[in-house]
């Protein structure tokens, strides 16, 4: 009868188990530890799983992007692109390096500025990242803006 009880308890909280449950020394994606390691039009994105903070910043012209992967803030360079956020669902594909990191992140719009409002210069997203370092591997899922 125990036994039985252990199954039924193990079948209702398995399916809900997620990244947000895994300890931080097993996680491979964190807040960055320099929450202005860019300043002014940028790409910025947070995940309420992985913790407080941004877990992505970017210059705006994708010139630098940072992300805090096993524990340091790492410099990621854009190694690909494909696709545009012009408009609400439309998607965008990117891949980021680092010594031995990659990082693909799937970017979808949720929100763009009206035509009419010139002065609006912001699109809010929602982004899946899949980072791998050597043989580990984290899904995060986020949501950010870019824009001034």
């Amino acid at each position: 009868m125990q036994i039985a009880r252990l199954l039924v308890s193990l079948a209702i909280l398995l399916p809900q188990a997620s990244t947000a449950a895994l300890p931080e020394s097993v996680r491979l994606v964190a807040p960055l530890k320099d929450q202005e390691a860019v300043d002014g039009c940028s790409w910025s994105a947070s995940s309420q799983d992985v913790g407080r903070g941004f877990v992505f910043l970017a210059e705006y012209d994708d010139s630098r992007s940072f992300m805090n992967i096993d524990g340091s803030d790492l410099e990621l360079a854009l190694v690909a692109e494909r696709g545009t956020l012009k408009k609400v669902g439309d998607a965008m594909e990117r891949a980021y390096r680092a010594d031995g990191v990659l990082v693909k992140a799937k970017y979808k719009a949720t929100w763009v500025c009206s035509a009419s409002n010139e002065s609006c210069e912001v699109t809010r997203y929602k982004v899946t990242f899949d980072v791998s370092k050597g043989s580990r591997r984290e899904v995060v899922k986020a949501t950010g803006d870019v824009g001034c």
